[in-house]
């Protein structure tokens, strides 16, 4: 599905409570080095945060909020926080990032390498959480520099990520916790999960939840061929030829996550069925980098994970966003 190039721009709204953000994350297998960099609008002012990590801990942060915007921007390029300033170089198809802080900075492009996944504003997911917007899997270029008690040491990157654009005013006195949980892997499939817990819910099988799958179409039946034939055709990777992955929804995925004695993500599997009778993806995963961060009443706690689905290997993240108790 096409989106429009306007909805790049920053949306805004009069409810205090509104905010527009761009995030763009990415992984690196080769390298070891997953990154987060985030823009955001929020009541008349902006906030930007970038974290890089190297090996699996945390080697370059930046944050900063509260920097007074004077009327509303057409793009995000017309800001620069903590550091950090973001360019749509082609609208839905390729962006360009660039970050300095104290203990290093990076210079990234990011690629479209599929179809968007677009949330409805109708979907239950949206109307619980508040928000709308799109997400679109992306191939991530360029280089990070880090520096250390040995000097400067510049990488290469050349991985896998995402760049999503997301606006609302969740009612976080309805949800205790968020979960964003996404895939990619070299090739034509990625995956992404929006999850949602209610107030006074207490497990995975009851949150609101989102989910789709890129991949590319499923191929026609050939006579005396049964479905679940085709079934594993398109688990192994699609019909021969040139087609472009298509972005499929996944109704009701199913989560299952292991958390260490802080609570936070260590382990996870997620299934996501196209349709009763399949095809089913499932993946299985495990943190490979993370940290958790204090964010007023909210505490989120940022994981990438590496993941096995359908004999592929990839990566990917799982974000957890929840309510802090109050006391």
């Amino acid at each position: 599905m096409a989106l429009d190039p306007a909805l790049e721009r920053p949306h805004t709204s009069e409810d205090p409570a509104f905010s527009d953000a761009v995030t763009c994350v990415f992984a690196d297998q080769r390298s070891g080095v997953q990154g987060t960099i985030r823009l955001g609008l929020a009541d008349g002012a902006a906030s930007g945060l970038m974290m890089i990590f190297v090996d699996g801990v945390p080697a370059v942060t930046t944050a900063e909020g509260g920097v007074a915007v004077d009327g509303a921007p057409e793009s995000y390029g017309e800001l620069r926080v903590a550091g950090i300033e973001h360019a749509v170089v082609t609208p839905h198809e390729r962006w360009t990032v660039s970050a300095a802080a104290d203990a290093g900075e990076l210079e990234l492009r990011f690629d479209a390498a599929g179809p968007p996944f677009r949330l409805d504003p109708s979907h239950e997911t949206a109307r619980w959480g508040g928000l709308e917007g799109y997400e679109q899997p992306c191939r991530v270029t360029g280089h990070v520099t880090v520096d250390g008690p040995g000097g400067s040491r510049r990488i290469a990157i050349d991985g896998l990520g995402q760049r999503g654009h997301q606006w609302g005013a969740p009612d976080w006195s309805r949800l205790t916790v968020t979960r964003t949980i996404t895939g990619w892997f070299d090739g034509d499939v990625a995956f992404n999960v929006s999850a949602m817990r209610p107030d006074g819910v207490e497990s995975h099988a009851d949150e609101v939840s989102w989910a789709s799958v890129s991949r590319v179409p499923r191929p026609e039946l050939d006579a005396g061929e049964d479905e679940d034939e085709d079934d594993a055709r398109v688990v192994a990777g699609g019909p021969d030829g040139d087609a472009d992955p298509e972005a499929v929804s996944t109704p009701d995925p199913r989560i299952s996550t292991t958390m260490d004695e802080s609570g936070r993500q260590i382990d996870a599997t997620i299934e996501l069925w196209e349709s009763d009778e399949g095809p089913v993806w499932t993946a299985t995963g495990e943190a490979i980098a993370g940290t958790t961060l204090a964010l007023g009443r909210l505490r989120l706690d940022m994981a990438f994970f590496r993941w096995r689905m359908n004999g592929r290997e990839g990566v990917g993240r799982y974000d957890i966003l929840q309510r802090q108790l109050e006391g």
